[in-house]
This record gives C-alpha cells, structure tokens and sequence, in this order.
C-alpha cells in the first residue's frame, strides 16, 4: 500500500480517466480469461495440480484481502486528495515566484552584461559585480583577520593583566614573572610568524613592553618605601637602621635585580647595542634609588626656587657630587655586597654616579638654548661643566664598570661637556664666545698704562725657578693663555680641542708677538742708533697736548730699558711655550694631529703648525712624534728675542763707539814720562755711557742673559778699540803710549768690576758672571804693545826685540814667546801689533 500510494497520487493528478470498474474489468478480461489463469504457473518440474477447493479457498482469500485494502484507500483517499491539492497550489505558488525570480535575474544579468560592455567600451572606472564580490571576499577576510587581531590581543592583555595584578604578587611580584614569560612568548611567536611592519605586532610589543614597566615600577616603589623607612635619599647610618627595616630594604633591592636577571635572560637571543650613558639606563635597584634625588634636583633647579639661577649652574653641579660624596660609604660598604650577591659584578658606584649624570644632562639641555645670545653666561656654564667632569674623573668614575658595559667594551667617557658640544651650533657659539672675551682681553692688557712695566709680582711656582723678570703684559699675557688651555684640555676630543687651539690661543700669541715685533720696528725707526726705517707705533709716543721727544725715549739708560723689557716679554712667552710643549697634554694633542687623516687638511694651510704634524705618520712610528704643535710660533718668539738682543747690544755699542769717536783719534806716540796721564774727556763720557747701561740691563735681564749680552758688548767694543785705536790709528805706538793704551783697558775693566760688584752686593744679579774674561784680548794687546825697548835691571822682562825676534823667526818661536809674556795669539797676529810700534823695523 506504501508503495501503490505515489503512484496513485500521480495517476489522480492526470486527466480523468475512464470509469475504474470498466478499466479493471478489461484489465482482468486480458490478463485472466479464465480462473486457472489466477494462479502462478510454476515450472514444469515444480508443478502440482491443484484441488477445486483449494483453489476457490485461495482465491476468496485474495478477494478478502483486497476487499480489505480497497476499503482502507477508499476511507483515505479524500484526505490524501485534499492534501494533495494543498501541496500542488504550494508548489504552484512556488513555481510562480521563481518563474518570477528568473526573470529579475535574467533582467540584472542584462544589465550586468551591459554594464561590463560600457565598462569596456567607454572605459569609465565603474566597479563590476567581479570586484564587487573580490571585495566584499576582502572585507571577509579582514574581518575574519581582525577578529583573530582582537583574540590575540585580548590574550595579550589578559597575560598583562595578571602580570599586574596584586593578588598574583605573592609572596612577592617576581611570582607574576611566570605570566610575563607567557606575554613574552606570545609576542615571540607573533614576531615569527607575521609581518615586523604589522600594526598588532607593533601593539602587541608595546603592550608587553608597558607590562615590564608597569612591573618594573610596582617594584621600585616598593623599593622607595623601603628605602624611605631607612632614611633615604638622606647620609644613611646603616648600622643604627632597625634590622626589620633592614631586610625590607634588602629584599627589596635584590628582588628587583632578580628581575633584571630575568628580562636579561629573556632578551639574551636578541641583539641589542649598548644603551648610552646618559639614557638613564643601569641597575634597577639604583634606578629606583635615584628617584627621589630626581625629584628634589629638579624642584631646586628646574622649578621656581631661588636655587634655579642661570648664572650659577656650579650649585647644580656641587648638588650632584655632594650626593655622590655623601651616599659614597654606604654604596661601597653594602649596596656593592647586595649587587654581588644577585650576580652583577660592577661597581655600584660608578653606576649611582651613572644614573645621576642625566639629571645634571637635562638641566644643561634645558638651559643653554636660553643662553646661547649671552656669550659670558654661555662660557661660564661650559667651564663649570668641565669642571664638573673634571670633578667626576677625579672620583673615581669609570665607565667601563658600569652596568650597561658589563662584558662589553667601553668607550672613553667624553663627560657632559661632549654630549652638549654636539649638540647643533652649541660649541660653535662658545667658542666664538670664547676668542671674543680673549681678544677684548689681550687688547686690555697691551693697552693698559702698566702694560711695559716690569711686574714686581712673586712668581707662580711653576715660574719661581725662573730667572726672568716679565713686563705686567707678558705675565698676563701668559696667564690668559694658560686659563684658555685650562678651558679646553678637559675637551674629550680632538675635534674639539684643535678649533679651539687653533682659533683661540695661538692668535693670543701671534698678536701679543706683532705687538712687541712692532715696538722693535718703531724703536728702529726712531732711535738714532739705527739706520734701518720700519714704519710701527713705540711705547712712548705723542699723546694730545704733550711733545714727547721720541728719541730720548730710545737712547741711553731709557732706550737699552724699553729693548730689556721687549726682550723680556718675548722670553717669557717663548719660555711658557717650551713649558707647554714638554706637557702631557699637548705631547697627546700633536701625537693626536699626527694620527689624524679626518682633520689634517684643517691645518694644512696654516702657516703656524709644523710641517711634520701636517704629513701622515709612519705607521711603523706612530709612538714618535715628529715635533711639538708650538715648533713655529717657539721659533718665531725665539728670533724676537734675538732680535731684541741683538739691538740691545747694538744700542749700546753705537753709543760708546760715539763717545769714543774723539777719543780714538789721539796719538799714541808719547815721549817717555814719569807723571801719570788723566783719561781724556771723551774716554770718560765713553766710560760713562757704558756703566750707564750695564746699570741698566744687570737688574732686568736674567744671569745667563746678561751674561750673554755683556760678552757681546765687550766684544763688539774690543773689536771697534782694535780696529779704530790700533790697527787703523791715527800714529803708532811708543813704549809710553803702550802703557796708556794698557791703562785705558785697566779704566774699561775696572769701570766694569764696579757696576757688577754693587749690583752683586744689592743682590740683583748672580755672581757667577766671569766679567773679567771678555777684556783679555784688549788686555794682551796693551801688554805686546806696552813691550819695553830694553832689558829691565832684573833681566828677565820680555823686550820689544825679543819679541821681534820671536815673531819672524818661525811660529814655534812666537808660540814661546806668547806664553812667556801671558798672551794667547799667533805669528801673524802678533807680527801686526808689533809692526804698531815705532821701533819696528820690519815693514
């Protein structure tokens, strides 16, 4: 019946057919003619005959049956037929609207076929169904992209959370470390697997990053308190801080180094550079030290306090090291055991010391852009900063044992001072600055009033063993210079100390040697006992309302004084140089010019630097340095000296050769006397002109100096009596003018012994001076020309006829004869003093 129902169903849902009894009358009338016919025919060898009564019982068996079914179908057909009709309108209905349906989307695909063909054909940038559909499948998977975004991140937060969390901090908030590793291989795994330019990798590591700080900070403020309760960031007396305290404090401080330990050993893998030294980086326990420091630094010198003064940056400067110098015992004596303890072998320190610089940095960065148009207030902060690193060098701090360089190599710490030169145009303006306030400076000194005075100030100790007496503007001078190097030695670089060697101090010098050069110029053109005319400006002059008679100035007593102190002033500028030269500092400064190929062509066209400075070293010899960075300008001082020398004796010289003009042309061929003869008007001026001006140069110029200066006199005055008085005299000489020659060489000695014996008994010059030596040779002259003509009663004086005898005889002879009579002088000389005797007669 199961089975028949579909069919019926289907046969009702066709045109009506004809009536069901005939059909089933004709249906039976073809299949069945007769009642045998009813039953299966089974095969031959299975067939069995059966009786009329059975097959009548079988067949009203069969008619019972269908009886039965034909009653059931009919007693159901109604409902099956009304639910039928109920589900041919429904799908009826249904075949309407997609007949409908087809035909919208037949309509949008015509209209899609001609959009994309005016697409095509007009070229109009029109979005397709195609892009459409790749768009929206874009949007899908951004969307379904984001929604991983958020869970990754939602992850990434929860892991944040409970890093942060108090209740996961116990016993302490190292027990959150576990949850942090989680974070931090989440963000591994991200940075792996994804793009390094994706925005949630970016997040994800600013989201680990902040929870580290966040636990680092929860750490550190417990750190504070505990500090706080020991006394903290006062002098702490660790011995007298109860031992509860103590504990808290130590386990505190070793707990946040644990942590560094473990952010350390989770970043082993990466490699990261060295922080900087000013970044604030170091050991976190001390990071958290430094806090409260911080905060009173910059609500005295950053805020509004009376503290905060821009031209005292030394009170900043004496804050910091006074907490280094205060909190030095209890660093060293129990903050270094807590730090080995945890692993870390630095010095604690150099790493306090570390993590206070960039308090001192900030100041500084915040305040010289204020003062870059104030050149004083800009010099004095540099110098203070020096001083400063000075003060930070000198107490111990070394950089390579600072955390951050802990098995690594540390560079040389350049100090405040190198990080705030770099900084854009700083350095430049300073030291504009800088040759400014020199220049104004030395134009003060050489224009002062005192400037050519001889300074009567008690010698520095690097200047006692120092004979020299200098001008006020040689000794200020000198001290000018030494405070410019004293500003720049602690300079950590080359590129910096070579500007302002270059730029500053050596134009100090070279306009302090034009200065005295130009002096020697005008003295030369003024003084009479010059010839040579260079245009210059004197130290005595013509000022407004006054006629000064200028060559009074460069004569006599006041002329050799005004040579003295030139010389002087260059000698003493020329000595501080060879001082300076021999000097630690400028030994590495022309070593680090010798070295350099980056700086080099600066100096290549300066006149001042020494050639060997400026060729590259030998590799083989780069520990030899060829010369001093001072060679030149100690030469060019050295030849100002000389020249000033040279015209002292050459003024000196001139104005006893003057005096002794007259003099030099009387006759020498006296008769025989027996009365003394009176030196002569002329000799005696002579004679006074010279005591005048040694009295002049003994007490200004130093021993060696003077002794030089009056072995040239002598010389050049004994040269001019030979030359003028004997060889090319006016008569020859009698034995009796041999003895007055001889007595006006005594008169020349003993006017000599006298002006060195006061001025040794005043205590004004060294005794060691041979005075006497540079008048032997005018004194072995008088005694070959003061020969007697014959034998004295004694006979054992050497005569004129010895001596004749001797000198053309052969030179062994007058080698004898030489030694007999006490002089020192060859056959030729001596042939000529005696052909000045009369009683010469050989031609």
């Amino acid at each position: 019946m199961a089975h028949a129902l579909p069919h019926q169903i289907r046969a009702l849902a066709l045109h009506p057919a004809p009536p069901p009894i005939a059909q089933v009358t004709a249906h039976i009338d073809t299949h069945f003619p007769d009642i045998a016919s009813l039953a299966p025919r089974p095969p031959a060898h299975k067939r069995k005959k059966r009786a009329i009564a059975d097959e009548i019982q079988h067949w009203e068996n069969k008619q019972s049956r269908s009886q039965t079914q034909l009653d059931e179908t009919t007693t159901s057909l109604p409902s099956l037929l009304e639910s039928t009709q109920e589900s041919l309108q429904h799908l009826l209905q249904s075949a309407q609207e997609l007949s409908l349906q087809r035909y919208n989307l037949s309509d949008k695909l015509s209209g899609l076929v001609a959009s994309i063909s005016d697409v095509e054909q007009t070229g109009e940038d029109r979005q397709t169904v195609l892009g459409q559909l790749e768009a929206l499948q874009l949007d899908l998977g951004s969307l379904e992209a984001g929604l991983t975004w958020v869970r990754l991140l939602e992850k990434a937060v929860e892991l944040s959370e409970s890093v942060l969390d108090s209740s996961n901090h116990k016993p302490s908030p190292l027990a959150a470390v576990s949850f942090y590793r989680e974070l931090d291989e989440l963000v591994y795994n991200m940075q792996s697997s994804l793009p390094s330019d994706m925005g949630l990798v970016a997040t994800v590591i600013q989201v680990r990053d902040q929870t580290w700080e966040g636990l680092k900070e929860i750490m550190s403020q417990n750190l504070i308190a505990a500090s706080a309760a020991i006394g903290w960031p006062r002098k702490v007396i660790y011995e007298d801080v109860p031992a509860d305290k103590r504990r808290s404090f130590e386990r505190a401080y070793q707990d946040l180094l644990y942590l560094q330990a473990e952010k350390e050993d989770l970043d082993a893998d990466t490699p990261s550079r060295p922080s900087h030294w000013s970044s604030g980086d170091g050991l976190y326990p001390l990071q958290a030290l430094v806090s409260p420091i911080e905060q009173r630094f910059k609500y005295h010198f950053m805020g509004s306090k009376g503290t905060n003064r821009v031209d005292k940056p030394e009170w900043a400067f004496a804050n910091i090291l006074d907490q280094i110098f205060t909190h030095q015992a209890f660093v060293a004596t129990y903050l270094q055991p807590l730090t080995a303890q945890a692993g870390y072998e630095v010095s604690v320190s150099s790493e306090f010391t570390l993590l206070l610089l960039p308090l001192v940095l900030s100041l500084l960065k915040a305040r010289i852009p204020h003062i870059l148009d104030h050149p004083a207030l800009l010099a004095h902060t540099v110098y203070q900063t020096v001083v400063f690193d000075d003060a930070v060098k000198d107490g111990g701090f070394a950089l390579e044992d600072t955390s951050i360089y802990e098995d690594k190599e540390a560079p040389q710490w350049e100090g405040l001072t190198g990080v705030i030169l770099r900084e854009s145009d700083w350095f430049e303006r300073w030291l504009i600055g800088e040759k400014n306030f020199a220049d104004n400076r030395l134009q003060e000194i050489i224009s002062s009033p005192d400037a050519w005075v001889i300074s009567d100030e008690s010698p520095d100790e690097e200047d006692a063993q120092s004979s020299l007496h200098p001008t006020v503007s040689a000794r200020q001078t000198k001290s000018l210079i030494a405070q410019i190097i004293d500003r720049y030695t602690p300079l950590p670089d080359l590129a910096y100390r070579l500007p302002f060697f270059m730029t500053v101090q050596m134009p100090l010098l070279v306009t302090y040697h034009a200065r005295v050069s130009s002096s020697l110029d005008a003295f030369e053109t003024i003084s009479s006992a010059f010839v040579r005319a260079v245009p210059g400006a004197l130290a005595g002059n013509t000022r407004s309302g006054l006629n000064i008679d200028q060559k009074a100035l460069t004569s006599g007593k006041a002329g050799a004084e005004r040579l003295c102190k030139a010389y002087l002033s260059a000698e003493w500028i020329s000595e501080a140089l060879r001082q300076w030269s021999d000097s630690v500092f400028f030994i590495e400064l022309s070593s680090d010019l010798q070295k350099s190929t980056a700086l080099k062509w600066k100096v290549q066209s300066d006149p001042l630097i020494p050639q060997a400075l400026k060729t590259p070293a030998i590799p083989a010899s780069d520990d030899h340095v060829s010369g001093s960075i001072f060679e030149v300008i100690i030469d060019r001082y050295s030849q100002l000296s000389s020249r000033a020398e040279d015209m002292i004796v050459k003024l000196v010289t001139v104005e006893v050769e003057n005096d002794l003009k007259q003099h030099l042309t009387r006759t020498w061929d006296n008769p025989p006397s027996t009365e003394t003869s009176e030196p002569s008007p002329h000799l005696i001026a002579a004679l006074t002109t010279y005591t005048s001006h040694l009295s002049a140069l003994l007490p200004l110029l130093p021993p060696i100096a003077s002794s030089r200066v009056y072995r040239r006199i002598v010389h050049d005055l004994s040269r001019h009596i030979l030359q003028r008085g004997v060889y090319s005299g006016w008569s020859k000489f009698s034995e009796q003018g041999g003895r007055d020659f001889q007595s006006e060489v005594k008169e020349w000695q003993e006017a000599t012994a006298e002006a060195f014996s006061r001025y040794e008994r005043e205590g004004k010059v060294g005794v060691d001076i041979p005075f006497q030596l540079p008048w032997v040779k005018l004194e072995q002259v008088a005694v070959i020309l003061s020969l007697p003509t014959s034998s004295s009663t004694e006979g054992n004086v050497p005569t004129f006829p010895q001596a004749m005898a001797a000198a053309w005889a052969n030179d062994a002879s007058a080698q004898a004869f030489g030694q007999r009579v006490g002089v020192q002088t060859d056959r030729t000389e001596l042939q000529g003093l005696l052909r000045r005797r009369m009683e010469c007669w050989k031609s």
